[in-house]
């Protein structure tokens, strides 16, 4: 299956990346590492300032591991997945529409991501974010995000991960009240293709991935997986592999705690250092919340 990364046309928006808010950014590397992870904190050749954060770049996506106290939220703590970032390629129009909608975007901002490349080393590329005021979101820091595509970042071939995990997909968070946070979060993807799931809450379909809103409750009941939490927030997301049975012989190998939903769903709790779960199938058909 081919994973390319491409920037979203004028008026696509994609699931980018997560984001894990943790105590330890080395134990969380080393955690990563041994769950069959190539983070940027294993390049040969790191830059000489310690980063704020470590990224695991995906051909699709990317997860972002930081100790900044910023994406802390009064519900969860540090390990925990605390934020959640969609990408556009019009960051300025998409602060102005948020401000018309209500809510409350802050300054544009720059931020630096890093990446490990085919000759070992870590290389750095700046990406423009519009982050959302704490209080327009209670459940996670929510932001979008703008890379030049012609970054270096972007370019060239990947990270390939021991454990064939290929692509970000769908963000799973977990409300008080589906049906209220349903419409909150459509507003804010722009996105008015709402589709009710059964008794698990709600579907926004993006143009890349997918907003889930529900109940954790429901989702656990549903999964008859007790090791999701049960809270508010971000409470697990969804990455696809490119051999599913790679991929789970990989993390028995290692002796990991993964379970087989079914013959094409697995979901995979993460180490403490780093927080919250995460479903793993080959399709995206495969995920309980799509058709």
């Amino acid at each position: 299956m081919n994973f390319q990364r491409h920037p979203p046309s004028t008026e696509e928006i994609f699931v980018d990346h997560i984001t894990h808010v943790v105590e330890d950014l080395n134990a969380a590397n080393a955690d990563l590492v041994k769950y069959g992870f190539s983070t940027s904190k294993t390049a040969d050749k790191l830059p000489k300032r310690e980063p704020l954060s470590i990224e695991i770049i995906l051909g699709q996506g990317f997860i972002k591991i930081t100790k900044s106290p910023e994406y802390l939220f009064s519900h969860n703590n540090r390990p925990s997945i605390s934020g959640l970032a969609l990408e556009t390629n019009n960051l300025e129009g998409t602060q102005g529409r948020l401000t018309l909608s209500g809510f409350h975007p802050l300054p544009l901002a720059q931020e630096i991501f890093w990446k490990t490349n085919s000759s070992g080393d870590s290389i750095a590329a700046d990406a423009s974010v519009c982050k959302l005021r704490k209080s327009d979101m209670a459940e996670a820091y929510v932001e979008f995000i703008f890379h030049d595509p012609e970054n270096s970042l972007w370019q060239g071939s990947n990270p390939s991960h021991d454990n064939s995990i290929q692509a970000l997909r769908d963000i799973v968070v977990g409300v008080d009240d589906p049906d209220e946070a349903a419409g909150r979060y459509s507003w804010f993807a722009n996105k008015g293709s709402l589709k009710k799931i059964g008794d698990l809450g709600w579907r926004i379909t993006l143009d890349r991935g997918n907003l889930i809103i529900c109940q954790s409750s429901t989702l656990g009941t549903l999964m008859n997986a007790q090791i999701l939490q049960e809270t508010t927030g971000v409470i697990a997301y969804s990455v696809l592999s490119e051999s599913l049975e790679d991929t789970f012989e990989f993390f028995k190998n290692k002796q990991l705690n993964v379970k087989k939903i079914h013959e094409s769903l697995l979901l995979l709790p993460l180490p403490e250092s780093v927080g919250g779960c995460v479903f793993i199938g080959e399709k995206d058909s495969e995920f309980p919340w799509n058709d």
